[in-house]
């Protein structure tokens, strides 16, 4: 009998997890990204002219490895004292916003990483190719993005660790 009440004890605990949208590594990696990116695109398509993923890293920073955390804040940073784009210029996690939505495509396991098919929708269709690959992994016990790799061969990673340039006109 104490063995049923343990099942049915962890069984509940998971579901429990899961509804509540944390992203352990007990949820599928589909519902991990799904889950991201159903609480990610309605907030960037509100929120006209600013860098989207400071709000995404400040509001949901297990979702990233250190790393690219990391890189992203120094961006950040770096842009916020100049008033010329010397970092990156788009929405990195859709690589634009021109789509109404976006679906998650198919996901496949790489090494010990995943990498899924993030497509656009536009008038209800969705686009014949992804608009970016994102690479996720399990670590510390959670899902964490890894890198963003671009339809036209760039990755955010490498973009973020390339060096800027000087800043011809600083924020007053």
């Amino acid at each position: 009998m104490a063995c049923c009440w343990f099942v049915f004890a962890v069984a509940a605990c998971s579901v429990c997890a899961q509804t509540k949208g944390t992203w352990e590594t007990a949820q599928s990696p589909r519902a991990f990204v799904e889950g991201f990116y159903r609480w990610y695109v309605p907030m960037a398509q509100k929120v006209d002219g600013s860098i989207h993923s400071d709000y995404a890293i400040q509001h949901k920073s297990r979702a990233f490895s250190p790393e690219l955390r990391q890189l992203l804040k120094e961006d950040s940073e770096a842009q916020a004292k100049c008033s010329d784009i010397i970092g990156i210029d788009m929405d990195p996690f859709l690589g634009s916003a021109d789509e109404e939505s976006y679906e998650v495509g198919e996901i496949v396991k790489e090494g010990g990483n995943y990498k899924g098919e993030i497509y656009g929708v536009l008038s209800g269709k969705r686009l014949a190719t992804p608009v970016l690959i994102a690479e996720f992994s399990g670590a510390g016990g959670h899902w964490v993005f890894v890198n963003f790799y671009y339809p036209n061969g760039t990755d955010l990673i490498t973009g973020l660790r390339e060096p800027r340039p000087a800043c011809s006109r600083p924020v007053q």
